[in-house]
């Protein structure tokens, strides 16, 4: 059992020089995953100056443990905005999906990108009854704008009651994509790169990177999940949900792509590459403040299939389930963020890149307000703030009673710190901080990936406290 992403096996990716002076630069995209990339390739394709800084490596953050679809036949999006905004909202938002697909596939064919790309059709399916009139209202909703076909007798080893049919789908390996972005546009990327502050100064911006500045007049957070807390105020805004998938080879190929509207989350697709077939495959999806037992959730996926490859993922999900794209501050457009994608952030990473280059720019874009960071918030906006502020909340209590997984680590104190003690199979200690550095949240052992998870907003760190992934700026390394 490979208990990684299927993505990252075998994979080839040149290494990109570090920041090793003092740079001037028009705009500085901090985060090297599908959005920074795409923004990078839609500015240099402008000619503009632009530079990308990642604290790891390009595309091995949440981009290497997407399911990698390229649909707008999004699980419940649609049925959720018109209930929390309303009906024509819903509708732009899925013609702004229509457009994603359309924008990552014209890249892809442009620049000739050799990713696996395959053209499939994409289900929506429930084995439910009680929300067999769920689909038939999405199916109403849908055939407004695409052509959705309605089908009782499909089958795609998943029981099946009612599925929603659409084409002009795809499927691709995110990393093939993003390495030959980074291959494309390398001299301007700079990996184990981390930026350590920011500051606005005059017309300008001050960035800190491994104790070099970086001057720009943009600055563009592309981050999984921004590392700041004020000004966006993002976990009043959002909470976390982690998913479990895995992968297996199989003999043959199938041109599907289905999830479900049913709980628990069933989404599946089928990968092609070289002479192997395989079945990726994701099964449940829980917000983070609720997991019990991270070390059951992988048993759980595991009964389901015959997997050899398992990993987790985790997903910002917003109050109106919408993306925040574009301006942190109303008026001020040299300061930009792109985040909280609802699990569909191939369509929207790519989008994000083309609205935030369009804003900088300062050209036309029609999902600029629809996306906008700043957007109104309406009533049901108001009334699912009480369950993000609660996520969060419960998280924080939860991680530190530390209660969530497993007996195999020691909570004490060293010389006044409060650590955590994880002893691997050869006997050695790995001791941490019990503390993430982004708002002070305990962390939890994830002892299939062997890593240290904040389960407040994702932070994660590997076996000796080296952050793999933000929020969090710092190391939870015990020295």
């Amino acid at each position: 059992m490979k208990n990684y992403s299927i993505w990252l096996d075998n994979i080839e990716s040149t290494n990109c020089k570090s920041v090793d002076k003092d740079m001037n630069t028009e705009v500085l995209i901090v985060g090297g995953g599908i959005t920074g990339i795409s923004t990078l390739y839609f500015l240099k394709n402008s000619g503009l100056k632009a530079i990308l800084v990642e604290r790891n490596k390009c595309g091995y953050g949440v981009t290497s443990r997407s399911t990698a679809k390229i649909t707008y036949l999004q699980e419940k999006i649609y049925m959720n905005i018109r209930s929390l905004v309303n009906y024509e909202t819903a509708k732009k938002y899925l013609k702004s999906q229509i457009d994603a697909v359309n924008l990552l596939k014209n890249i892809i064919e442009t620049e000739k990108i050799d990713c696996d790309l395959k053209e499939v059709p994409s289900y929506l399916f429930t084995n439910d009854d009680n929300n067999i009139s769920k689909l038939e209202e999405e199916y109403n909703f849908l055939q407004e704008v695409v052509n959705v076909t309605k089908l009782n007798d499909v089958s795609f080893d998943e029981q099946v009651k009612l599925a929603l049919k659409v084409d002009n789908t795809y499927l691709f390996h995110p990393l093939k994509y993003i390495n030959h972005l980074k291959n494309k546009f390398k001299d301007d990327i700079y990996e184990k790169s981390k930026v350590e502050s920011l500051n606005k100064e005059r017309d300008y911006y001050v960035a800190y990177v491994n104790g070099y500045k970086i001057k720009a007049k943009y600055i563009v957070i592309a981050t999984h999940y921004p590392y700041f807390l004020i000004p966006f105020l993002m976990p009043f805004k959002s909470h976390i949900e982690t998913s479990y998938i895995g992968a297996k080879k199989i003999n043959d190929f199938y041109s599907v792509s289905a999830i479900n509207i049913d709980k628990p989350m069933v989404s599946l697709r089928y990968h092609q590459s070289k002479n192997n077939n395989y079945l990726i495959y994701l099964y449940n999806s829980f917000i983070s403040a609720n997991i019990k037992n991270i070390k059951q959730n992988f048993n759980e996926l595991k009964s389901r299939n015959d997997l050899q490859y398992t990993w987790s993922n985790k997903d910002i999900i917003t109050n109106d389930y919408m993306p925040y794209i574009g301006n942190i501050y109303k008026n001020d457009n040299t300061l930009l963020m792109a985040s909280g994608y609802n699990t569909w952030g191939m369509t929207n990473g790519t989008l994000a890149g083309k609205i935030l280059t369009d804003i900088i720019l300062g050209n036309n874009n029609k999902y600029v307000e629809l996306f906008s960071p700043n957007r109104k918030i309406n009533l049901s906006k108001i009334v699912r703030l009480p369950l993000d502020i609660g996520c969060n909340v419960k998280s924080i209590i939860k991680s530190t009673k530390n209660n969530v997984n497993n007996s195999n680590v020691i909570y004490k104190k060293i010389n006044g710190e409060k650590v955590a003690i994880y002893k691997d199979t050869n006997g050695k200690e790995h001791i941490v901080y019990n503390r993430c550095p982004h708002m002070k949240c305990g962390i939890v052992f994830n002892e299939v990936e062997n890593t240290w998870d904040c389960l407040c907003h994702g932070s994660r760190f590997d076996l000796d406290g080296k952050c793999i992934e933000g929020p969090s700026n710092y190391d939870i390394s015990f020295k």
